[in-house]
């Protein structure tokens, strides 16, 4: 709430959405299922009958496509295709209107950057939310302002959970300034020139949007983490952890590719930091960060530690300070791997 007050009257309002908005999708459906538990430590019944449900579906969906190809209701192919078909939606709407001396002009890809590097991708975004240009910008056929106004008013019944009114002041003065960029370009010219030339366009779609997360993670989280350390943490744990398992995958699938650009991206898969928080210790941190409420009866929260102590309980022998550190260096070097990976290398 303190991200959307503070970038309300800035320059980046209309950018914070595109590069933030699956976090906040990740807060209202898991933040609602906490609301609506029946175990009496838990739920909030009197809340909870105030969250509205019109638009759940998109919640869920938005959700889902925020863990990318750790989403149990979708297969690798599916995913990839799906971000083909987004790609053609884009490409359809966008292009073939200009004089056709004009046409090598046209653009159909909007990149969105923060100190030079992709942070972010209309493709992307589009994936996640739902949007459908070819439904005049709506969201899987409804009013986009309709099913965000639903969203906030979660966030807001949220806040009245967690004790914090709703007049909260806006006090991220950094990110109502904070400096991006924006380039528009053709997907088909651009992704050509990225990543391996074998990949088909959908799997780079995803290494781009990839790479934007972990951007983000790291250069536009920060900012907003000053009274905010550990929903931060919770956001930049989460990232890296699906980065990190959807470029296992594709690792796993061009295991017989020998580029400089699989290589480079298997050597930060095996580096200690990147196999910690793949570990099965490494998974549980990463669900006590998705998800509100603790199942597991082997997790003892101490309110004297950083998140109460879910790391060092989950994780024995490693501090919260130490999983951060893991978190941000495995963020920054799979960043550097896909900014610097080139089809030509």
């Amino acid at each position: 709430m303190d991200v959307i007050r503070s970038g309300q009257s800035g320059s980046a309002s209309g950018v914070l959405p595109l590069l933030l908005g699956h976090h906040w999708i990740r807060i209202a459906y898991e933040g609602a299922i906490m609301l609506r538990s029946h175990d009496p430590l838990v739920g909030v019944p009197a809340l909870a009958n105030l969250l509205r449900g019109q638009y759940a579906a998109i919640t869920a969906r938005g959700r889902h496509a925020a863990k990318l190809l750790d989403d149990t209701n979708k297969s690798y192919d599916q995913v990839l295709t799906e971000l083909e078909e987004v790609l053609a939606d884009h490409h359809a709407r966008l292009t073939g209107r200009a004089a056709r001396w004009l046409r090598w002009a046209e653009t159909d890809l909007a990149l969105y950057t923060l100190d030079g590097k992709v942070a972010g991708a209309s493709v992307s975004a589009g994936y996640r939310l739902g949007v459908e240009l070819a439904d005049g910008g709506r969201i899987a056929g409804y009013d986009i302002r309709a099913v965000s106004e639903e969203w906030g008013a979660t966030l807001a019944v949220l806040g009245a959970a967690a004790l914090d009114g709703s007049s909260q002041p806006a006090t991220l003065g950094s990110i109502r300034t904070f400096g991006h960029g924006h380039r528009d370009r053709l997907a088909t010219r651009y992704l050509r020139s990225r990543f391996d030339l074998e990949f088909g366009l959908g799997l780079k779609a995803m290494l781009l949007l990839i790479e934007g997360d972990l951007n983000t993670s790291l250069r536009l989280l920060p900012l907003t983490s000053s009274g905010h350390e550990q929903p931060v943490f919770r956001a930049q744990a989460i990232t890296a952890y699906h980065a990190l398992t959807a470029l296992r995958q594709v690792c796993q699938r061009h295991a017989g590719s020998r580029t400089a650009g699989l290589q480079g991206l298997r050597a930060a898969l095996s580096g200690p930091a990147a196999e910690r928080l793949l570990s099965r210790p490494g998974k549980r941190v990463r669900n006590r960060c998705m998800h509100y409420a603790i199942a597991d009866p082997q997790v003892r929260p101490d309110p004297s530690r950083p998140m109460f102590g879910l790391v060092e309980t989950v994780f024995p022998g490693t501090s919260w300070h130490d999983y951060q550190a893991d978190v941000l260096a495995t963020t920054s070097r799979l960043a550097d791997v896909l900014g610097g990976w080139r089809a030509d290398k």
